[in-house]
């Protein structure tokens, strides 16, 4: 049975949030092609900021040691998989500097107020050499109506921050298909008719914990309109292409290396 949606994590099998699955999955793909040439299959893999863990099962089911860390348990279906899970907190990770040959943060660094303490984490975590890539939804194209969202970034922006770190940036992005398009264009139209019954901005000045409880009920809101209108096209991975960054991309998504 799919997990309960929070408002800040994806589970597998939610079939009411399958397009934003397939967007997420996009990213795992991209990274089980691009590492597996230089041979991390033999390696060691971590996925920081695992989440419920879909994506790591995904990559140890390609054949890479892979492990994921995150400060909650990952959902039960992925604990019975080949990867390993170890709970703790991205500050404070239970691994040696260069523990990893790649690393994976998918969706995590909008949600902190210390990304450059989560990003000095990932370069010691990489042996040298060592490759990681990290995606984090596009400011340009976002609904910016995500309470767990502490800054969100432009394609300059996340580089700027990635550049002092890391000794290769290379910069792609997201992009969607035109099924994926029209579906992400009909909920950000129904999501500011709902903002528009809030012009005072009133959202922002509620507690934390019930701006995210409303947010992840409206999520569910937004999605069920979408389907009763025909909007959820079967898409899958496929549906968002990993290319050369563009404005229009729906994620940032960034390939980085540490010096030999």
């Amino acid at each position: 049975m799919a997990q309960k949606f929070s408002g800040e994590r994806l589970h597998d099998g939610d079939d009411l949030f399958r397009v934003d699955l397939a967007r997420h999955r996009a990213a795992y793909r991209f990274a089980a092609e691009r590492l597996a040439p230089g041979g991390l299959t033999r390696g060691r893999l971590l996925d920081f900021g695992s989440g419920s863990g879909y994506g790591v099962a995904e990559l140890a089911a390609r054949g890479f040691r892979a492990y994921g860390l995150d400060r909650v348990e990952p959902d039960t279906v992925c604990r019975e998989t080949a990867a390993g899970f170890v709970r703790a907190d991205l500050f404070a990770p239970p691994f040696a500097s260069g523990s990893f040959d790649a690393l994976v943060s998918f969706q995590v660094i909008e949600h902190l107020e210390e990304p450059g303490a989560y990003l000095d984490r990932i370069a010691e975590l990489i042996a040298g050499g060592g490759c990681a890539i990290l995606t984090t939804p596009n400011r340009l194209t976002s609904d910016g109506a995500n309470p767990y969202h502490v800054h969100e970034y432009t394609a300059g922006e996340l580089a700027e921050l990635l550049e002092p770190r890391f000794a290769e940036v290379e910069m792609l992005g997201v992009g969607a298909s035109e099924a994926a398009r029209r579906f992400y264009d009909g909920r950000l139209r129904i999501i500011r008719t709902i903002l528009r019954l809030d012009p005072l901005g009133l959202r922002h000045r509620l507690p934390a914990g019930l701006a995210r409880t409303l947010f992840a009920r409206l999520a569910v809101v937004v999605r069920r309109l979408l389907r009763r209108r025909g909007a959820v096209a079967p898409l899958d991975w496929r549906d968002f292409p990993v290319a050369a960054a563009r404005d229009d991309d729906l994620d940032l998504l960034a390939v980085v290396s540490t010096p030999s």
